[in-house]
């Protein structure tokens, strides 16, 4: 391929191995590639093995031209261009063949003549014909196999490269080839060809590049295909949705008819806008952000088609969908369980009859709630209702009229107060609220217009009788105390006054009302609670439920 003029001179020289140093470094950069690796390496050695021959002959050419035996240089030439041969037919075996070794059998059988023959032209047999021929034939031969390498290469995608490297080892024969007619081509044609070589191998690299680049595509999207088949496949309602806007992408037929999605139209959807609460959904990106993915997490969900938001338990974690960042979310629907979950809270907060809270959940919210009245300094007060003559209604109607005037007063009593007062039956036809941010005068206030409100209730027996009826109220506030119990028997013992004092009254407990109630409280511990006063009853009373049809024991003196 070379033309030992290129040593001729020292510009010519200097030009050479800056395109033989171009090679090298293209070369390296490609031969990076695992699948390009050996053919470019074999290759580029062939070439520089080729460029150290050229550079053997011009020295036989200026020793010749001395007189001086040339045999040495002749036979080091011809082995300089066998080796590069063989290297360019190894070259083309891998651009056949990158794993088969089967191709490497013509390779070993031409570098096995080649050997002999320059053995036998130089040493056994020195013919000058002989060596002209082989200087022209070596070279001929290693870049017929290569061109023919690089033809197999026609058939990838991606052949740029190859195509580029075929059309350059073409030149290169066809410069080879004139030689034979004594017609040699210009010193820089070797320089261009060095540099074809060079830009071939950068190609190359490209073209493994994209056929990287597009097997990812194909795996990507048989990634996704298969994502689908297991979305649409699926029992449970199924939602992937874009990070970057929350964009619903996909959403398999039990999500689309869960949510009441538009499947013509379902990238006009947000996945945020189904939620009821955006604070529950703050909290499941939370912990995706913080762990990647979320399992059994319970979301409150609203659509277009429901008027009332239903509870799904979601299981969610972050993929790689068609090049976005998605969130891949599986639903359940736990509306039946939250309900069971529901009702079992209610049967435990709750009265049966009345559906107000019972006695256990007013004592331990209130305490709650009296802790953070006073890390807020705000009032709060305590009423306590008991239906006055409730056994005669009782005795008189019987115990369904009875359960009847408990639930009107019950109801009455929600209506009339704000959604932050808590109202719970306390026991039997007793009733007890707790209101926050409200002071003693404000309570009594609260607690006349309860009463008045209660007086206008008319319940109706089986036989169609009116049935009316009062309540009397003992009232009792943060004035007196922060504990609950207190709080309890101050408000009942206001309550036994207001029975004492006539019925359908309101009594207030006072300050000094709380130093006298001390003192009897102490006198009846020292006389081990004889004759003990019907406020301390409360500690052992259980709720009475008129449910079951039992008598309802009063456990108060009057009633």
């Amino acid at each position: 391929m070379g033309n030992f003029e290129i040593f001729s001179q020292a510009q010519n020289m200097h030009a050479s191995f800056f395109a033989i140093a171009c090679l090298l470094l293209c070369s390296i950069l490609a031969a990076k590639e695992d699948r390009l690796f050996s053919a470019i390496s074999f290759l580029t050695i062939a070439i520089v093995f080729d460029f150290f021959g050229v550079w053997v002959e011009a020295k036989a050419v200026v020793a010749f031209d001395k007189g001086l035996a040339i045999e040495t240089y002749t036979m080091f030439e011809l082995a300089l261009f066998l080796i590069s041969m063989i290297f360019m037919s190894l070259a083309a075996s891998r651009f056949i063949s990158v794993s088969s070794d089967s191709s490497l059998l013509p390779v070993w059988i031409l570098g096995g003549l080649g050997s002999f023959a320059v053995i036998l032209f130089t040493v056994i047999m020195p013919a000058g014909d002989a060596v002209n021929s082989m200087r022209i034939m070596f070279p001929l031969a290693g870049f017929l196999y290569l061109a023919v390498g690089l033809f197999a290469r026609f058939s990838s995608s991606n052949n740029s490269g190859y195509i580029t490297a075929f059309i350059v080892s073409i030149i290169a024969i066809i410069s080879i080839s004139i030689k034979f007619f004594e017609i040699y081509s210009a010193w820089y044609l070797s320089l261009v060809l060095y540099i074809g070589f060079a830009f071939s191998f950068l190609l190359m690299k490209s073209n493994v590049i994209n056929d990287k680049y597009q097997k990812a595509e194909q795996d990507i999207e048989k990634y996704n295909r298969r994502i689908e088949d297991i979305i649409k496949s699926s029992p449970f309602p199924i939602i992937i949705s874009r990070l970057t806007d929350d964009k619903i992408i996909l959403a398999n037929n039990n999500a689309i008819k869960l949510f009441g999605i538009n499947s013509q139209q379902i990238n006009q959807y947000h996945l945020k806008d189904f939620f009821a609460d955006s604070n529950n959904r703050r909290i499941l990106l939370e912990k995706i952000e913080e762990s990647k993915e979320v399992q059994d997490f319970e979301v409150l969900i609203k659509t277009a088609s429901t008027e009332t938001p239903f509870w799904l338990l979601t299981s969610a974690n972050i993929i790689d969908y068609n090049y976005d960042v998605a969130l891949y979310s599986a639903f359940q629907d736990i509306t039946s369980r939250k309900n069971r979950e529901e009702l079992l809270q209610n049967q435990a907060t709750r009265d049966p009859l009345t559906s107000l809270y019972n006695r256990r959940y007013f004592e331990e919210e209130v305490k709650k709630q009296i802790i953070k009245a006073k890390t807020t300094n705000l009032p709060y007060s305590i009423l306590m209702l008991d239906a006055d003559h409730f056994k005669k209604v009782n005795d008189t109607y019987g115990h369904k009229v009875g359960d009847k005037v408990l639930i009107e007063l019950a109801t009455r009593a929600e209506k009339a107060l704000r959604d932050k007062d808590i109202v719970a039956r306390y026991g039997g036809e007793e009733f007890i609220i707790f209101l926050p941010e409200i002071n003693v005068i404000q309570a009594e206030k609260v607690a006349d217009r309860l009463r008045q409100s209660i007086s206008t209730i008319v319940v109706y027996s089986d036989d169609n009788q009116e049935v009316r009826f009062t309540v009397s109220v003992g009232v009792s506030s943060s004035d007196i105390s922060d504990n609950v119990d207190t709080l309890v028997k101050t408000a009942d013992e206001a309550l036994y006054r207001a029975k004492q004092n006539g019925r359908n009254r309101v009594e207030v407990f006072t300050k000094n009302d709380l130093k006298h109630f001390e003192e009897q409280g102490m006198q009846l511990v020292k006389n081990e609670k004889k004759n003990q006063h019907p406020i301390f009853d409360k500690e052992n009373s259980a709720e009475i439920s008129l449910l079951d049809g039992a008598d309802t024991q009063d456990t108060k003196i009057v009633s």
